[in-house]
């Protein structure tokens, strides 16, 4: 099965950087429990956002663990992931590129009057003349004229649109129908004014191709967030949340009315509670931590590929206590807290010990080194040279040991960045029972005990004084020939990926 997921704008981007770290662990997956393959494309206007940037290096470090691991593991990274890029719609615009300019206003006072003073009509003369590169500032009329203007069929001509296009016309083709998932807030500018339309612009695409068993779905962004601070009278206009309610009602009733020809199975998600952010007009300096809202927003996509759902149900998602969310609040908590559980037992195990010691075996020899972690001979050779093999066991100095190692390593970081911001960003007054931030750093020193990691129900059951990783190398020492597949550092991550969730005390 195939999902194209589609992030618009900053949040939008923020749910696919969420969506891919749930695809590694695993929990993306069809009725049969099958991971499914993953295109993810990002329509973003402002190419310089932080969290467009963000998105994208939690894609490309993934996509090098996966290039690098090929076939040589059974559990760990084993999901693929296609990525179509970023697009914006003012694209091959010139710099500081405004509505004005995109209308070409000037021509329309001498060859259409009656159009540009419709024009002054709609949009204020500071809409008129802002600068877009930094998005559509959070005014939704901005995003949906600049993004009615796009039309697929031309779209789809050249560049990400036609290989994205093109790719859902072959998965259509065969197998289990495709999902389309679009991402967006539905508060802001870009989101709110370009998922409904791209939605309904997809649909009609659809049916223009004979693409019926292709399904629409979005995850729609309800306020979730405010500002520390606002704009001054330099800023131009600019998103304020003092217009999230209109924008979010306005929405709304919008898709009350069309929401049929955009999507088959919307998912709304926001919260009373709201996380806060330091204002910023966009680019760079929109650097918003990830929110467990945006976790939510993801699951939705595991939600629409179980193809036993019934299309016409509401499902309500609540939570049990007013100021916290535990895990029993999450869809399928039990799958879902067991999958992420083990990725942030991982992330740590392997960034904060076995790289580090793997770093230590390069200023040793392999048998000197075997000596303290007997665990070394089930994955390498204890050949001081670095290209032989003994029994298919590769040396721990190899160039594309070490190359592997660095990649897992990256996607590591990237992971524990994403739970230990997720963990963090809960807003004033409300509190997490998921994941510890404290204990997902990226320090470099020696970290052994696993058990404060996870909280709540996800936690495995082993005695706090054995959930350590020297447990899991003794585990690993014991592992019989027929439990190891495959050797090297890919082995390696392999075995610790399956040994980082145990239900029972060795």
């Amino acid at each position: 099965m195939n999902v194209f997921a589609i992030g618009i704008g900053g949040t939008g981007a923020k749910c696919v950087e969420s969506l891919v770290h749930l695809h590694a662990a695993g929990l993306i997956t069809d009725t049969s429990g099958k991971a499914v393959r993953l295109g993810t494309f990002l329509v973003e206007p402002d190419q310089q956002s932080t969290l467009l940037a963000r998105t994208e290096i939690a894609i490309d470090r993934y996509s090098k663990l996966r290039e690098q691991l090929g076939n040589a593991t059974e559990s760990f990274a084993a999901s693929e992931i296609d990525h179509y890029g970023s697009w914006s719609p003012l694209a091959g615009a010139t710099p500081g590129i405004n509505l004005e300019q995109v209308f070409a206003k000037a021509v329309l006072r001498n060859k259409a009057s009656g159009l540009a003073a419709l024009f002054d009509c709609l949009y204020l003369p500071e809409e008129q003349k802002a600068e877009l590169d930094v998005g559509f500032r959070g005014r939704p009329p901005i995003g949906s004229a600049v993004m009615s203007r796009i039309t697929l069929d031309k779209a789809a001509e050249a560049g990400s649109w036609k290989k994205f296009l093109g790719d859902i016309q072959t998965a259509a083709g065969s197998g289990d129908p495709p999902v389309i998932h679009l991402f967006g807030s539905v508060f802001g500018g870009t989101g709110a004014s370009g998922v409904p339309t791209l939605g309904g612009m997809l649909k009609t695409w659809l049916q223009q191709q004979g693409l019926s068993r292709v399904r629409v779905h979005a995850s729609l962004l309800l306020p979730y967030f405010d500002f520390d601070g606002q704009g001054d009278e330099g800023t131009g206009i600019h998103a304020e949340a003092r217009n999230f309610q209109l924008n979010t009602d306005a929405a709304l009733q919008y898709l009350a009315n069309n929401g049929k020809d955009c999507f088959d199975q919307v998912y709304l998600i926001g919260s009373d509670i709201k996380a806060r952010y330091e204002f910023s007009i966009g680019g760079r300096s929109q650097d918003n931590d990830a929110h467990v809202i945006e976790l939510l927003a993801t699951l939705g996509v595991r939600h629409g590929c179980d193809s036993t759902n019934g299309r016409d149900y509401a499902y309500v998602l609540s939570r049990t206590e007013e100021n916290k969310i535990t895990w029993e609040d999450v869809p399928s908590n039990e799958v879902v807290g067991l999958a992420l559980a083990r990725a942030a037992r991982f992330a740590v195990a392997w960034k904060r010990n076995y790289s580090l010691e793997i770093d230590a075996a390069q200023n040793i020899s392999a048998r000197e080194f075997a000596s303290g972690a007997p665990w070394i001979r089930r994955y390498f050779s204890l050949s001081e040279e670095s290209k032989t093999k003994m029994e298919g066991r590769p040396s721990i100095r190899g160039q594309d040991q070490l190359a592997l190692k660095k990649a897992i390593d990256g996607y590591a970081q990237t992971l524990m960045q994403w739970m230990r911001q997720l963990s963090g960003n809960t807003g004033i007054g409300f509190s997490q029972e998921l994941l510890s931030g404290e204990q997902l750093t990226n320090d470099v020193t020696y970290a052994n005990q696993l058990h404060n990691i996870v909280r709540g129900s996800a936690r495995p059951t082993v005695d706090q004084h054995d959930d350590t990783v020297d447990r899991i190398k003794v585990q690993m020492d014991e592992l019989s020939e027929s439990d190891i597949r495959f050797r090297g550092v890919a082995g390696l991550a392999d075995s610790l990926w399956k040994l980082c969730i145990a239900s029972t005390n060795s």
